[in-house]
């Protein structure tokens, strides 16, 4: 088992239909969001304050309500502890400001931990790179924007985007990569010592 699907509560965007061995977790309210699309559940997990009536068919792991990580972290660290690597997110924008930035820090977790994940936002997925390269696939027009995520990100490179960068720095406190675009139909961002959030648009 490698894939775990994690919905949480937020907006859903996009769709995935599950391989036999793939993890489907519902961080919460999640869950309904499953069940109106009629795919499985594995495991629904958090501590259901947005779940009336608990189902006796999934198996179901309750949190306090007062506790320190997020419905859709605990979904990680469950997915994490059966063994997968990869981890798609759905229902982890759209709504609360906050809860959005959260998941963003929950990819950078993810990434630090050896793991990799993508979050699915209304036309758009993020994810993290943290000291290493990816070759970025989208259409000429559509955007993409790099940040420094957690710090200083050097040495970065951008090549084949409308705005390349050769061997810079990347601050949060100045959002340099924002609204960048496809020329082609890829690119390639690379960082040496650093994360890099990247946002790019479907």
């Amino acid at each position: 088992m490698s894939t775990c699907y994690i919905v949480g509560a937020g907006e859903f965007y996009g769709d995935f239909t599950p391989y036999p061995d793939d993890l489907v977790i519902a961080a919460d309210g999640g869950y309904r969001e499953l069940c109106k699309r009629g795919i499985r559940c594995d495991l629904l997990i958090g501590d259901m304050d947005s779940i009336e009536d608990l189902p006796d068919d999934v198996e179901t792991i309750k949190f306090p309500v007062e506790k320190d990580e997020t419905d859709t972290h605990l979904a990680y660290l469950e997915g994490q502890r059966r063994g997968c690597s990869h981890f798609e997110i759905y229902g982890g924008t759209g709504g609360r400001a906050d809860h959005t930035f959260a998941n963003y820090c929950l990819l950078s977790h993810i990434r630090a931990d050896g793991a990799t994940a993508v979050l699915h936002g209304k036309d758009s997925i993020a994810y993290i790179i943290r000291n290493e390269s990816t070759r970025v696939l989208g259409m000429p027009g559509k955007h993409i924007s790099v940040f420094a995520f957690g710090g200083e990100a050097r040495g970065v490179f951008i090549k084949g985007l409308c705005y390349e960068l050769s061997d810079g720095v990347l601050t949060p406190n100045f959002p340099l990569g924002v609204s960048n675009g496809f020329a082609a139909s890829e690119g390639e961002i690379s960082v040496s010592n650093g994360t890099l959030l990247i946002i790019a648009e479907i």
